[in-house]
């Protein structure tokens, strides 16, 4: 277990350049692929958040919450999950989408997850910058309480490559991985408070969804745009955060080294 540990810490900083110049590729594909490029980058996460706002905002009349309007309070979360749920879906098949280079040539396959992370990135972002805008015309301006969203993402970097290193094995072994993931996604979204507030449940509900690694990230973002609260506020969610992070991380690590060589044989 330890040695799978070092294997795959050891190969992924190794070849920090390499993963930089695959997720570069991959973000330049994706804009070549289509004639309006950059712009589905953004289309797509803005007509899902009109739905949601519509749906929930209008709909289900939700003015606000904890005195933030809800429309800036869901752009919050969903900034996150917008980052997040491709990284998880796209990560899931990231050795399977690269099965050719793996068969014709001595490839760091555990490097693959972080290519399919880092390239998600460069979206994150993007949307980022426009939310920081749209956050503006809001009355929520940048503060230093903005710096600890470096930490958040870098929590989502961590748990997103420690769930993909496992996914992704377990998608080479069972095709059905995958489709497992994208049902899952679609009920994740809804069962981690990301469109409603954790406070219309039960203490004991509110407790058990306290462990989700997802919403830690998520509500992290939303204490840096809103709440101030700092770090130490979110410390069982935190600390379930890293366990369960750290325990994936272990487990896909020894995934990969027990069946580093036996790839090719799952096609």
């Amino acid at each position: 277990m330890i040695e799978a540990v070092k294997y795959v810490l050891k190969e992924n900083f190794s070849n920090v350049f390499r993963i930089y110049s695959i997720a570069k590729y991959q973000v330049l594909a994706d804009m070549r692929d289509s004639k309006l490029g950059l712009f589905w980058n953004f289309a797509n996460p803005v007509i899902q958040c009109l739905t949601y706002w519509f749906v929930f905002g209008l709909v289900f009349d939700r003015k606000a919450v904890d005195g933030i309007t809800y429309i800036w309070w869901m752009l919050g979360g969903m900034v996150c999950w917008f980052f997040i749920s491709p990284c998880i879906t796209d990560g899931c098949n990231a050795i399977f989408k690269r099965i050719n280079i793996i068969t014709k040539m001595k490839f760091p396959v555990s490097v693959l997850p972080a290519t399919v992370i880092f390239s998600k990135l460069f979206d994150h972002f993007c949307l980022m910058i426009i939310l920081t805008i749209l956050l503006a015309l809001g009355g929520y301006y940048p503060s230093l309480h903005w710096f600890g969203l470096a930490y958040y993402c870098f929590c989502a970097i961590v748990f997103t490559i420690s769930l993909s290193m496992t996914t992704s094995v377990l998608n080479m072994l069972a095709r059905d991985v995958r489709k497992l993931i994208l049902a899952l996604m679609r009920l994740l979204l809804y069962m981690t408070p990301i469109l409603w507030d954790i406070k219309r449940l039960p203490a004991i509900l509110q407790r058990i969804m306290l462990t989700n690694p997802v919403y830690y990230i998520v509500e992290g973002y939303r204490d840096c745009f809103f709440y101030h609260k700092g770090f130490m506020y979110y410390k069982y969610s935190m600390t379930t955060f890293w366990i369960i992070t750290i325990v994936l991380f272990v487990f896909g690590s020894t995934m990969m080294y027990k069946f580093k060589a036996k790839f090719v044989d799952f096609i």
